[in-house]
């Protein structure tokens, strides 16, 4: 594969995946918002049940993102950082406050995810 075809899927593999897991982070913050309206789930468990959600919308982008069979770990924690930096500036744009100290702890614990799920995803056909 040339190297002009190998960066544009690089690239477009990660974009996907940061778009992705924005999109599924939205929807899964207005489904939690809902069964929160519902059931009246405490505000206590919003920072237990968010940081859930974002895991989980990165690993979820990263299977879906993943196409290629090369760079996995770098992928993965790519499409986290701009997953974090696509939301973080989305929810500012909403109406949120974002917080300095968060945006490191969620950057971090975003990158592990999806280092471990490109990891994970490129090998899984191996499997």
């Amino acid at each position: 594969m040339s190297e002009s075809i190998k960066t544009k899927s690089f690239v477009g593999e990660t974009t996907k995946g940061s778009v992705v897991a924005t999109f599924l982070s939205v929807l899964f913050v207005l489904a939690f918002a809902l069964v929160m309206r519902i059931f009246g789930i405490g505000a206590t468990m919003i920072p237990a049940i968010n940081l859930v959600i974002k895991i989980l919308s990165v690993f979820i982008a990263v299977f879906v993102a993943i196409k290629t069979p090369q760079s996995g770990f770098l992928k993965g924690a790519l499409i986290a950082v701009g997953f974090v930096l696509l939301s973080d500036l989305l929810f500012l744009l909403l109406g949120g406050q974002s917080v300095f100290a968060d945006v490191f702890k969620d950057l971090a614990i975003c990158v592990i995810a999806g280092v471990i799920a490109g990891i994970i995803a490129v090998n899984r056909k191996k499997l």
